[in-house]
C-alpha cells in the first residue's frame, strides 16, 4: 500500500478512528526515538549554515566536460 493510498484510506474513516491510527502512529515513532530528523527548518538552517572551505567554480567548457 502507497501512501496516497493510506491517505484516501484515512480520509474515509470516522475523526475518531483517525485519531486512533494518529496515535497508534505516535506509539511507534515514540518507540524508536534513534531515527534521526532530517529536517531542518529555514530558521535551523540560517542559524548554521553550510560553508564550503575551498571552491573553485568551473569555467563554461569545463563544465562541459563534465556532463560528457
Amino acid at each position: 500500500m502507497g501512501f496516497a493510498e493510506l491517505i484516501e484510506r484515512l480520509q474515509t474513516l470516522p475523526e475518531a478512528k483517525r485519531a486512533e491510527v494518529f496515535d497508534f502512529v505516535e506509539f511507534l515513532a515514540n518507540r524508536n526515538p534513534a531515527a534521526p530528523e532530517v529536517e531542518k527548518t529555514l530558521a535551523e538552517f540560517m542559524k548554521s549554515p553550510l560553508t564550503v572551505d575551498e571552491f573553485t567554480p568551473l569555467s563554461r567548457d569545463e563544465a562541459h566536460e563534465h556532463l560528457n
